[in-house]
């Protein structure tokens, strides 16, 4: 599975908003939807937006 494969299928199992995605992954929301359409070359998904959403999200199970 490819990196946008698997931040959308984080995306959908937790429900997080592009805004929170965004946040989670250190970049702006511009950005983030520039890499999710997919559309602009420059701007895709990596494992590093991968794996800081990961870290968000156990960061935030954590406090629980």
């Amino acid at each position: 599975m490819d990196p946008i494969e698997k931040i959308n299928k984080v995306l959908d199992d937790f429900g997080m908003s592009g805004v929170k995605a965004a946040e989670a992954m250190g970049i702006t929301y511009n950005t983030f939807r520039s890499k999710k359409t997919g559309k602009n070359e420059r701007h895709s998904f990596n494992e590093k937006n991968y794996q800081d959403l990961l870290s968000f999200i156990k960061d935030l199970a954590n406090k629980l």
